[in-house]
């Protein structure tokens, strides 16, 4: 494979539920309304600020793979369905494989 088959680009988009059932249920929420083809669920454990006091939680992250036009829309809906009061949204472009980044953009 040659660097110019990998450099195609596709999106990620980050953040984290408070369960699986809850990740589960938003994950399936993008892929019903064909945003996304894939997303990946991550054990994490996170310690932040929230309303003056150090927390900590264990979370599940799920890492959600999407073609470029369709980024805006992923996020809105993350943010509209999203358990969390202040929801994880994060999002960055990354090069992918020719065959991976032509499935992504086929849904």
């Amino acid at each position: 494979m040659n660097l110019s088959e990998l450099n195609q680009e596709i999106y990620i988009v980050l953040t984290t539920e408070i369960d699986k059932e809850t990740a589960c249920k938003l994950a399936y929420l993008l892929l019903k309304e064909k945003l996304i083809p894939c997303v990946t669920f991550e054990n994490v454990e996170s310690y932040f600020w929230w309303k003056g006091n150090i927390n900590q939680s264990k979370e599940i992250q799920l890492r959600i793979k999407c073609k470029k036009e369709n980024v805006n829309k992923v996020c809105n809906k993350i943010a509209q369905w999203h358990s969390y009061e202040v929801p994880e949204i994060i999002y960055f472009p990354v090069s992918a494989n020719k065959n991976y980044h032509h499935w992504v953009n086929s849904i």
